[in-house]
Formats: structure tokens, C-alpha cells, sequence
């Protein structure tokens, strides 16, 4: 697939058809894998979503794509500041799928620089949700518990998308041939 800068800026359909796309594409792999703990595609494809469509357009794909996966949830729709830190997550993982394609290269390097930005992304998500979830259910009592137990599944999640954005990444976006000029 081609795309560049021009066809996508004087097409904002376009935009809006991939971004949907990229929406349902995240929710349904979402649900595919929900009973895997900590082991997710949402992530990545809506950082992929920031990758094709770019900063503004990947932070709304973001944002929408993991409040609708929240709001949909079969088990439930999440409390307001955890579904907010969802939604601001979101956002930030989209901004950063177009950092990726800025920096895109044809080398190991961009297989390192998509791993550390599925590090890092992932990590802002889980600290994120574990405020949210911790407003939710505050006391002075809970902090120390709360935190030493999401710490085993926080790792979990890093780790996996770590490595499903160092190796899935860099293999997509080889299809994708985006003109940044």
C-alpha cells in the first residue's frame, strides 16, 4: 500500500474510513484474546493507527479505539477514571505509533525503537489504569496491596509488548509505504 502525505491530507474521508477500520480491527482482537491474561493486540494496532494516519488522526484512533473497547466490554463497562485513563492512554499510544513513522527505518534499529516505544507506551497505560483503578477504590490501607499486586501483571503486559511491538511493528510496517514529505 501506498500512501502519501498528499493523498492522505486532501482526503479526510480516507482518514476517517482507515481510523474506523483500525477501531474495529483493535476491538475485535481485543475480545479474540480477552481471556489471555496481559496478552493483547489492541496496543499495537492503535500505535499502528498513529503510524499510518499520523499524530492528530492517531491520537483520535487511540482514544476512541480503546473507549470503545472498554464501553463494549462484555465484562462490563469501566468505572469513569478508569475508563478516562483508558481514553488518555489511548490517545498517547496513537501520538506515538506517528513517532514511529517518523523515524521509520528499513534496519535493526527500528526493530529496538518499536520495541522500547511498546515498552514505553505500555507502561504509561498500566500506570495510568492503576491510578484510575486506585481512585476508584482509594484508602490508605489498600495503596501497598494495590500496587505489589498489579506489579506481577504490569511486567507481564510490558514485556509482551515489548516484544509484539519489536517484531509485529517493523514486519507491517514494511507493507506500508508512507511518503512523509
Amino acid at each position: 500500500m501506498e500512501f502519501s502525505k498528499s493523498d492522505m491530507s486532501a482526503s479526510p474521508s480516507l482518514k476517517i474510513a482507515y481510523g474506523a477500520i483500525l477501531i474495529a480491527l483493535a476491538v475485535a482482537l481485543g475480545y479474540a484474546l480477552a481471556l489471555v491474561p496481559n496478552i493483547e493486540l489492541v496496543t499495537m494496532t492503535l500505535a499502528f493507527g498513529g503510524f499510518l494516519l499520523g499524530g492528530w488522526w492517531g491520537m483520535m484512533v487511540g482514544a476512541m479505539g480503546f473507549g470503545l473497547y472498554s464501553v463494549l466490554s462484555p465484562f462490563g463497562v469501566a468505572p469513569p477514571p478508569l475508563l478516562l485513563a483508558q481514553i488518555i492512554s489511548g490517545a498517547f499510544i496513537g501520538l506515538c505509533g506517528s513517532f514511529l513513522r517518523r523515524i521509520r527505518r528499513r534496519d535493526w534499529l527500528f526493530y529496538l525503537t518499536s520495541g522500547a516505544a511498546g515498552f514505553f507506551v505500555t507502561l504509561f497505560y498500566d500506570i495510568s489504569t492503576n491510578i484510575g483503578s486506585f481512585i476508584m477504590i482509594s484508602s490508605e490501607s489498600t495503596l501497598v496491596p494495590f500496587i505489589v499486586g498489579g506489579l506481577s501483571f504490569s511486567i507481564v503486559h510490558i514485556l509482551a509488548n515489548t516484544a509484539i511491538f519489536a517484531f509485529l511493528f517493523p514486519v507491517l510496517s514494511k507493507y506500508i509505504n508512507i511518503d512523509n514529505g
